[in-house]
């Protein structure tokens, strides 16, 4: 098992520089792979192979670009692996195509893949031409470390991620029981609704901090360009979205923690929401970020995935909410603004998210126990259609 700890490191004066060096080489080889695979493309129709890439670089570093031997070798060819997998994913369509990095882009990290040891007793960590770094470790872990990242946030505050491998095993998931299965609809007045009726209120870190974002921002852009007050403000502006960021990660942890470790359920049930389609949404945009659905599903994942249970997800196309729950009757029309509607069927009142949470476990239920009318796809389930749900309702009442 592969498991990642965070840590808190404190570099003097002459480590920063060293830091600075990783960082500005890291970043210059990245830009470089990537303007001559473009241009290699361009030429040829052909990517430029990470292979070829790496033999290129070593040539560049004993003609073009000699200052390159300053730093971990490591760590540059590194950066060219992340190059590599940029271009992956972009062609397998799940991310954009590779950018160039920027200086001053805010975040800025290098990779050390070998040769780091970590002093418990004396709270050091050394890294390859980068000896004796102070280390808060506030929580122990144990294995092998495959790999260790320096970054840096615009706030100029530096951590260490360590990838740490174990003789732990990933547990085998549990079956999926209905009794033990818990419907989730996701919002924004409300983080959570699940299927028990239970509902989590959104903190609205966002809003409550925007009114300090707008007096920071605003005193930022008065600074004369250049100038050390504003290098200052600018630093004060970065704390204040830092301290937002980690607000909403800390709420977000907690939550997801919760549910996979602290809840009976063994099983979840999410609608796949398009996040990205979403946000488009000018008038909803800046909440559906805030509220960071997508961190939200991602932390259950890996969570429920560590505790061996289920994280089932129905297509973002299924009507949850215009569904009744009870009789399966379907509404034609429901605004955002209808939080509760009648049945005319079976005359039940319903709670808009927690009659759609009722029907995403009926649903997700309904599917994975052979019962729906579509074949359920590889990363998420199909359209269920109403027959199903009333099916996966028969299963529970039995």
């Amino acid at each position: 098992m592969l498991s990642a700890y965070k840590y808190r490191i404190y570099p003097n004066n002459e480590q920063k520089i060293a830091f600075s060096k990783h960082f500005g080489c890291a970043r210059h080889v990245y830009n470089w792979g990537l303007t001559l695979k473009q241009e290699h493309y361009e030429a040829t129709g052909k990517n430029l192979s990470k292979r070829a890439l790496q033999d290129l670089m070593v040539l560049s570093k004993k003609e073009e670009f000699p200052w390159l031997k300053e730093v971990n070798s490591q760590s540059l060819l590194a950066s060219l692996e992340h190059l590599d997998k940029a271009y992956q994913n972009f062609f397998k369509g799940r991310a954009r195509p590779p950018q160039k990095k920027k200086k001053y882009q805010g975040l800025q990290s290098f990779q050390c893949p070998q040769h780091v040891e970590i002093d418990k007793a004396a709270g050091l960590i050394h890294l390859p031409k980068i000896k004796a770094i102070k280390i808060r470790l506030h929580r122990d872990f144990s294995g092998v470390i495959k790999t260790v990242t320096i970054k840096k946030t615009p706030t100029e505050n530096y951590y260490v991620c360590v990838l740490v491998e174990t003789d732990e095993t990933m547990p085998l998931a549990t079956s999926i029981k209905p009794e033990e299965t818990l419907g989730i609809d996701l919002g924004i007045t409300h983080v959570l609704i699940d299927s028990d009726g239970h509902k989590v209120a959104n903190p609205r870190h966002l809003k409550k901090g925007l009114q300090r974002l707008a007096s920071v921002q605003k005193k930022l852009s008065r600074q004369k360009k250049g100038s050390s007050n504003r290098s200052k403000q600018k630093r004060l502006y970065a704390r204040v979205h830092e301290k937002l960021k980690n607000q909403r990660h800390d709420f977000i942890h907690q939550q997801t923690a919760k549910l996979a470790v602290k809840n009976h359920a063994t099983s979840f049930v999410l609608e796949d929401l398009n996040i990205m389609g979403m946000i488009k949404n000018g008038k909803l945009s800046r909440a559906i970020q805030d509220v960071a659905w997508g961190s939200f599903v991602s932390a259950l994942e890996y969570k429920c995935e560590r505790q061996g249970k289920n994280v089932i997800k129905i297509h973002r196309f299924s009507p949850s909410s215009k569904l009744c729950h009870q009789c399966g009757y379907r509404i034609d029309s429901l605004p955002l603004s209808i939080r509760e509607w009648d049945c005319p069927s079976c005359f039940c009142i319903h709670d808009r998210d927690v009659n759609a949470a009722k029907n995403i476990r009926a649903m997700g239920l309904a599917d994975t126990l052979g019962l729906s009318d579509c074949v359920k796809g590889s990363s998420a389930a199909k359209l269920v259609s109403a027959s199903a749900v009333a099916k996966g309702a028969d299963v529970l009442s039995a």
